[in-house]
C-alpha cells in the first residue's frame, strides 16, 4: 500500500463528502449549531510508511456542554478505532464515502442512542457523562 496515495484518497473523500479539516482534523458539523459533531483522523498503527492505518473517530454532543474537543477524536466522549481495509487510493475513497455516510446519518442524540443500541458503531469506548446523557 502507498501510505501517502492512500492518505490523499481519503483527505480527497473526506473533502468531498462534507467533512473538511479543521484544525488538523476532519469535521462533519458544527459545534455552534448541530447537536452531534463527528471528528475523524487517519492514523498509522506504527512507524513507517507501510504501517497498517486506522480511522480514529470521535463523536462529540453538545448537550454535554464540552468544550469544542482541540485535539479532534481523542478529546470526544465517544471514542472508536476502526481498521482501514482499503488497499488502494480508489478503495480508500469508497470506504471514507462509507464511513462518512454511517456518521452523517447520526446527526441526533436519539439516533446516536439507537445506533449504539444496535451495535452498528461497534464497541466505542463511551465516557460516564454521554452514557447518563443516552441513559445506559
Amino acid at each position: 500500500m502507498d501510505q501517502k496515495a492512500v492518505r490523499t484518497a481519503a483527505t480527497k473523500a473526506f473533502k468531498a463528502g462534507g467533512m473538511p479539516l479543521r484544525k488538523g482534523h476532519h469535521r462533519l458539523g458544527d459545534p455552534k449549531r448541530d447537536d452531534i459533531v463527528w471528528y475523524i483522523d487517519l492514523r498509522a498503527q506504527g512507524a513507517g510508511p507501510s504501517a497498517p492505518l486506522r480511522f480514529e473517530i470521535g463523536c462529540w454532543v453538545a448537550a454535554l456542554n464540552h468544550p469544542e474537543p482541540e485535539g479532534g477524536p481523542v478529546d470526544c466522549p465517544l471514542l472508536l478505532d476502526r481498521p482501514v481495509a482499503s488497499t488502494t487510493p480508489a478503495e480508500m475513497g469508497e470506504e471514507v464515502g462509507e464511513l462518512v455516510g454511517l456518521v452523517g446519518d447520526l446527526d441526533s442524540v436519539t439516533a446516536l442512542r439507537e445506533a449504539l443500541a444496535e451495535g452498528a458503531l461497534g464497541r466505542p469506548l463511551v465516557d460516564q457523562s454521554l452514557r447518563t446523557l443516552l441513559g445506559e
